[in-house]
């Protein structure tokens, strides 16, 4: 048993009968010294005012880009069907010559293909229009495979590439990129299975110089995910690993959130850059912490992208992005002062005043109810503990609210920070044990929310406590937002003898950090 602030005497007996009225007024005439005690209210001077910061755009910054804000090579794009004649070879290219080889390439036709190596840049020159110069490369496994073709302003070249149909050899068209216009770029990009390919560039239109790189890698887990249109489908709190395989690969996962949450972010990304897309203007990220990687996400479509900062790129070099969700939090742009345990799961939001106050979510409801009548031949005992909601219940949010010079003062309101605690047991909790949020809670005009009139006589006559609070600390269900337990100052645990008790412990207290903006210059201690 927590240890008492008041001391009381004997163990109160349960049975209920009426209480005589005139016993009801003797009861009232409690000793003046005890009552002049008990009258230490809240002072209105300790909350020092109000903040300029009113709405969560004004706190944080929005990392939420619009799709496309991340530079994107769009792939495959077929602006123009092909227009060559139908192709085949008579000799494989196993034993062609490469083209780093080649002195005066003149492959203008499949059967002078030249192999191409991965990753080396090739260049050569489309001389006049409708010509076609061809190139070969072989998978002998699955493979990402990515074409990236470059020219000169005064040519329009389009890519076609081919797979050899090894009975027949035949080549048979099966995809490429024909965007319009003089000095477009082409890109294809695709996943490919075993066997031998061609592929053509194609003078469209003028004539000129052109340069391309092909490059083909094993990492085929997510792709083909370089646009947000054929993002990977991720579930949150899962970690992400993938390769930039290309100097032009972004890789795109796509998430959608059906309730505003709070989640941290780590990453280990190397030489890439990381970025966090929206789907629209409605939803938004506000980044909360830049320490801890927290994050505050609208309900909505997202998508992570992850690209070269430089054109740097390795299919050795893994990225990890980790995404875990911590809890849900409410819909309510005011607030945006955030308390999170992420170890506990638990996450406090208020706005900077202590009002509109939340956990997980779920609205902070106080009510609670404890009434009993009861007489037996030692004397009468009557109870009626009340407590309940009100406009005027701020949250302490800010560490030197109620911390006063006088030590007995500080000690006797108890008030702290929102923190959580592992509630345990109760004799006369209204709640489930496990993960609780821990709240301090008072009102702004002294209003008297907190009601203990416990009306004893006869053996029980000093457990007399009449009095009317405007503070408390509370223990709250996070899943439920309602209350598990008072935890001071109550009157069972630290006025009335008996059996009552109440046991918690605090397996995660170290791990609650408070994030939102500066209102005195000592809070928060870090974010």
């Amino acid at each position: 048993m927590r240890e008492k602030i008041w001391k009381g005497l004997m163990a109160i007996c349960m049975v209920i009968c009426l209480v005589c009225p005139p016993l009801l007024v003797d009861a009232q005439k409690l000793d003046s010294e005890i009552l002049q005690k008990e009258e230490r209210d809240i002072p209105a001077e300790a909350f020092k005012g109000d903040t300029a910061i009113h709405d969560i755009s004004d706190a944080y910054e929005n990392v939420a880009q619009i799709e496309g804000g991340s530079e994107t090579y769009i792939s495959n794009t077929m602006n123009r069907a092909y227009e060559g004649e139908a192709a085949d070879v008579t000799d494989l290219p196993n034993n062609a010559t490469l083209y780093a080889e080649q002195e005066n390439p003149e492959n203008t036709d499949p059967n002078n293909a030249y192999l191409v190596e991965y990753e080396n840049i090739v260049q050569g020159t489309l001389e006049q229009e409708k010509e076609m110069r061809w190139y070969g490369f072989i998978l002998e496994q699955t493979s990402k495979v990515s074409i990236m073709l470059e020219t000169v302003s005064e040519v329009d070249a389009d890519l076609y590439l081919f797979k050899l149909d090894q009975e027949t050899y035949e080549l048979n068209l099966i995809g490429g990129s024909s965007r319009t216009g003089l000095g477009k770029y082409e890109y294809y990009t695709d996943i490919l299975e075993t066997g031998i390919y061609y592929f053509a560039i194609s003078a469209y239109e003028g004539s000129g110089q052109y340069g391309f790189a092909l490059y083909a890698t094993l990492d085929i887990e997510n792709e083909i995910n370089d646009t947000a249109s054929n993002a990977t489908e991720i579930d949150i709190n899962e970690k992400i690993t993938g390769a930039i395989d290309t100097p032009y690969d972004i890789d795109y996962y796509k998430f959608t959130l059906s309730s505003p949450v709070i989640m941290r972010i780590t990453e280990n990304l190397g030489n890439y850059k990381f970025s966090i897309l929206a789907a629209d203007n409605s939803t938004k990220v506000y980044k909360i912490s830049e320490k801890d990687g927290m994050y505050q996400f609208n309900a909505g479509t997202y998508y992570f992208a992850v690209y070269s900062k430089d054109g740097t790129y390795s299919v050795d070099q893994d990225y990890k992005i980790t995404a875990n969700i911590i809890a849900n939090i409410a819909d309510n742009a005011s607030s945006f002062y955030f308390t999170v345990n992420e170890k506990a799961k638990i996450v406090f939001q208020s706005d900077a005043n202590g009002n509109n106050m939340y956990v997980n979510g779920n609205p902070i409801d106080i009510n609670y109810d404890y009434h009993v009548d009861a007489s037996t031949s030692a004397g009468t005992q009557k109870y009626d503990i009340t407590m309940r909601n009100s406009s005027n219940l701020r949250a302490k949010v800010y560490q030197n609210q109620f911390m006063f010079e006088d030590a007995e003062e500080t000690s006797y309101y108890g008030m702290v920070m929102p923190n959580t605690v592992n509630y345990i047991s109760g004799t006369k909790g209204v709640g489930p044990a496990g993960n609780v949020l821990e709240l301090s809670l008072y009102s702004v005009n002294s209003e008297k929310f907190y009601k203990v009139h416990c009306i004893c006589s006869g053996a029980y006559a000093e457990n007399n406590m009449y009095k009317d609070f405007n503070f408390t600390t509370v223990f709250i269900n996070p899943n439920t937002g309602k209350l598990v337990d008072i935890q001071n100052i109550n009157y069972f645990y630290d006025y009335a003898t008996g059996s009552n008790s109440m046991l918690f412990t605090r397996p995660y207290s170290s791990s609650t950090k408070h994030y939102y903006p500066y209102f005195d210059g000592e809070e928060p201690l870090s974010w």
